[in-house]
């Protein structure tokens, strides 16, 4: 029920009966009014102090009545729209879901900002000279209150193009005059991925107050390939796009930790873009070197890119744990992988470049590496008695990634018997599991 404050009086806004206050249904239509009161009341009585309009009266009450439960109702559907398209999955937004801010990069996506990014506290300024620089600064406001500021910048992941990995910077900045600016700090070499940022601010009493800031970098990774084969220095330039990015970012630890306990290892060797325009790029460079194609010096070739381009870092500092197992775009995005992970890339190369159905790759478990394999037919090939193993009466050639042996080689303290089926390490005798791609899966 709507009431008018000054008279008393009530209204039903179905039928437009007016009567005195305290009703919970209308005494002429009988319907529910209970949840009208007060509602109506003080909308209307403003449209009559500004328009001279007697709102007292039942049509001018009903009219306005549909006209406000109208505009209820419309606002509804707008606000209901809104969050169907932002969180429908059948949307082609591809604006970013953020838990943060977004501080856009003109030349590269956007970052993601949380912490005391949210407040203000701290700020992001990009620079562009000609290189992506990022400027961090303190709030005005609090920096006139301290007299030194420790500023600490890190990555949170390993990226081959930084020169320290994790990338870590720590800047402190001391008061020498009341003009002295402390509180910003500017960070190059910016690379997508994870960071922080934390400013150590004491005061001119000894105070010590902590502001901290958290952010990732989400944009596409230009990365550049140079090595050597076969006395040709190779070069190759390569994008992994920013969705290819975003989805290994955005990949849960948790998640992948416990996947591993159930899965195969042969299951990271996952094909998708990122993999097949690596693999297109390769490809297109090999013949441009003038080397005469064949499965076997094709496959060298990659071993070599794979071996020179991602140093042998373990997990530990790339992800945080001991072991992991990285899909081949992750391996491209940190530019680096254990033994594990960079076997993992070469077989996803491989798979991607071989149209052979009868042709498949592997991963063979040895008592200290993992290495790749490939089925290929080795009996014109261009490497004599070639390491092989044998799974289930398919012969594999080795491709060891955590060596600068070539396809088909092992290093001396390993032994294959000629038939494939025995391995020794150092003399003895050693199991070695080997974990076939049975298909192809696209992440």
């Amino acid at each position: 029920m709507a009431e008018d404050k000054r008279t008393g009086k009530g209204f039903c806004p179905f039928c437009g009966s007016e009567f005195e206050s305290g009703h919970d249904t209308c005494p002429n239509c009988g319907q529910d009014i209970r949840q009208y009161n007060d509602d109506l009341g003080p909308v209307l009585r403003k449209v009559q102090d500004a328009t001279n309009i007697d709102m007292k009266s039942p049509k001018v009450r009903v009219a306005m009545t549909v006209v406000v439960v109208a505009l209820v109702f419309a606002g509804c559907l707008v606000i209901f729209d809104y969050i169907d398209s932002h969180n429908s999955d059948d949307s082609d937004d591809d604006s970013p879901v953020t838990e943060g801010i977004v501080v856009r990069i003109a030349t590269n996506g956007y970052m993601d900002l949380t912490g005391d990014f949210t407040d203000g506290t701290l700020k992001v300024l990009p620079l562009y000279d000609p290189d992506l620089r990022i400027q961090i600064s303190l709030d005005e406001g609090l920096e006139s209150d301290y007299n030194k500021i420790i500023w600490v910048v890190k990555t949170e992941g390993y990226n081959g193009s930084n020169s320290k990995n994790p990338f870590y910077t720590k800047v402190t900045k001391i008061r020498d005059s009341d003009d002295s600016a402390i509180g910003t700090v500017t960070w190059g070499n910016v690379l997508v991925g994870r960071f922080s940022v934390t400013a150590e601010c004491y005061t001119y009493d000894g105070e010590c107050r902590i502001h901290s800031g958290f952010g990732t970098y989400y944009g596409k990774l230009d990365a550049s390939y140079l090595w050597e084969y076969e006395g040709k220095t190779c070069k190759l330039s390569y994008t992994l796009s920013q969705d290819d990015v975003r989805t290994c970012l955005e990949y849960d630890l948790t998640e992948r930790m416990d996947m591993q306990t159930r899965a195969d290892m042969a299951d990271f060797i996952a094909l998708g873009q990122a993999v097949s325009e690596l693999d297109r790029k390769l490809m297109r460079l090999y013949s441009d070197l003038s080397y005469t194609y064949t499965s076997d010096g094709y496959a060298d070739f990659i071993l070599s890119f794979v071996q020179q381009c991602f140093p042998d870092v373990p997990d530990s500092s790339v992800y945080g744990v001991e072991d992991y197992w990285a899909y081949p775009a992750e391996t491209v995005l940190w530019g680096c992988g254990d033994d594990e992970d960079r076997a993992i890339l070469f077989c996803a190369l491989m798979a991607s470049n071989l149209s052979d159905p009868k042709v498949s790759v592997a991963l063979i478990g040895l008592p200290d590496r993992t290495v790749a394999a490939i089925s290929l037919d080795m009996s014109h090939s261009f490497i004599s008695t070639p390491v092989m193993i044998d799974s289930g009466g398919t012969m594999f050639t080795v491709a060891d990634t955590d060596s600068d042996l070539g396809l088909g080689r092992l290093s001396s303290a390993y032994a294959v018997s000629s038939d494939g089926k025995t391995v020794t390490f150092h003399g003895t005798g050693v199991d070695f599991p080997v974990y076939v791609m049975e298909k192809k899966s696209n992440i």
